[in-house]
């Protein structure tokens, strides 16, 4: 039986054409990924993700993915890596290896810390205020259902973590409103319960129910003026649907996005987007029918469609939308042994070939290199080699020619030995690939 919540009846949308031509892309097929977190630079997508050897951050140019590791350790883990963006580009990464982690590319190398040494970090969600000071709102279980909800704040003496509600923290969702207060969508357990929201206000930090039951794996995106959307899993039985909630004055109203045939599930590991128009873009699982789909739309006027056939399980869906508002869906493919894709409604390679390449503060903006490195001769000095991402020299360079087809493929840097003193200037990233 429904729950009685004044939800709005399904609306097919008319006005918007399905996107026909979806353009799939592997971004890892060498790892057993999970759990990616897109982000859109202008037309250029940035995925941090989870694998088994650790965390690994890959962005597109014109000549395909570029890939490093930001760690090589992780914990088991429900929820996705925090990826965001400062304002001079750099990325800044949150993750989860049985305690809570932060990185960032300091324009030569990805520097990390420990927030919190607590054992807690699932589901971390990562922003930055306005003077690029970095906060996160994440998980620690309080049993094998529930979760208590922390906060952490970093200043000149480092990370403030706090314990901000000892039910629900599943999903939480972190963002900074148009007041520059934070606010934080949340589930009180990852499979069934209460959808909360919590903002910072005056007095303090308030709490409020937008869900009251059977719900789960939020997300939420903020509108212009501040006020939370949030795509929630509803459950009813062996059903369950695609839901949508948003905050109207001081009320919550909610409504269906796409509703579970019988037997089947339609909204698990959904992701939500808003673009320019003021319309709303979510990716979702439908379990049982093994696919990825997709919707967009306001309240009550949707339209969704299948994207791709991925397998029942471990999709963690995430999208995001490039200036044109388009669409674009990183996930994993169960069924291809973990697979991690992209999946873009237009064709990426040839947006990308007119269009800007990665920015150079990224820390995957780098020479790709197939077989023989030529370094620059303002690189080169007489202690000047190819070292790998941990820190070991693996070449000696020369002028000239370099043969590096016996080295593994993978980031390498070139600068000078270490000992000699060196500027961020002098550093350049290189990409071995087969």
């Amino acid at each position: 039986m429904r729950l009685c919540f004044p939800i709005t009846a399904f609306c097919v949308l008319t006005s918007l054409p399905a996107y026909a031509q979806w353009q799939h892309y592997v971004i890892d097929s060498v790892s057993e990924n999970q759990q990616p977190r897109l982000v859109m630079r202008g037309r250029t997508p940035h995925v941090a993700y989870y694998t088994d050897a650790g965390v690994e951050y890959a962005v597109w140019d014109s000549g395909g993915w570029v890939k490093d590791t930001i760690d090589i350790a992780a914990s088991r883990h429900n929820g996705r890596p925090a990826l965001t963006f400062d304002r001079d580009g750099r990325p800044h990464v949150a993750w989860y290896r049985g305690t809570p982690w932060y990185a960032y590319w300091d324009g030569t190398e990805w520097q990390r810390e420990e927030i919190d040494p607590d054992s807690a970090g699932d589901y971390i969600s990562l922003v930055l205020d306005s003077e690029g000071n970095p906060s996160v709102a994440y998980a620690r279980p309080r049993s094998l259902w529930y979760f208590v909800l922390k906060f952490a704040r970093r200043d000149s003496l480092g990370w403030h973590p706090l314990l901000l509600d000892s039910d629900g923290g599943a999903d939480c969702v972190l963002a900074i409103d148009t007041a520059g207060r934070f606010c934080i969508a949340h589930c009180q357990s990852w499979s069934s319960g209460a959808v909360f929201f919590t903002a910072q206000t005056e007095s303090g930090w308030v709490k409020t129910t937008v869900v009251p039951a059977s719900a789960s794996q939020s997300n939420m995106v903020l509108d212009e003026n501040g006020d939370p959307h949030i795509s929630y899993f509803a459950s009813r039985g062996d059903d369950g649907d695609l839901c949508y909630a948003e905050r109207v004055g001081s009320v919550w109203r909610l409504d269906v996005i796409d509703p579970g045939p019988p037997g089947c599930k339609r909204g698990w590991d959904n992701w939500i987007a808003r673009d320019a128009s003021g319309t709303y873009h979510v990716s979702y699982h439908a379990h049982n029918e093994t696919q990825l789909r997709y919707a967009r739309g306001t309240y009550g006027n949707w339209q969704s469609e299948a994207v791709h056939d991925v397998g029942g399980w471990n999709l963690g869906s995430s999208i995001d939308l490039d200036p044109q508002g388009r669409p674009v869906i990183a996930y994993v493919h169960e069924d291809q042994a973990f697979r991690l894709y992209l999946s873009a409604a237009y064709d990426l390679a040839a947006v990308e070939e007119n269009g800007q390449p990665p920015s150079s503060s990224s820390p995957l903006a780098a020479t790709i290199v197939r077989g023989i490195l030529i370094p620059q001769p303002s690189l080169l000095t007489p202690q000047s080699a190819l070292f790998t991402a941990t820190g070991r020299k693996a070449l000696d360079l020369r002028p000239g020619p370099n043969d590096v087809r016996h080295l593994a493929p993978g980031v390498y840097f070139v600068h000078e030995a270490p000992g000699t003193e060196r500027g961020a200037s002098s550093v350049t990233k290189v990409v071995l690939a087969r």
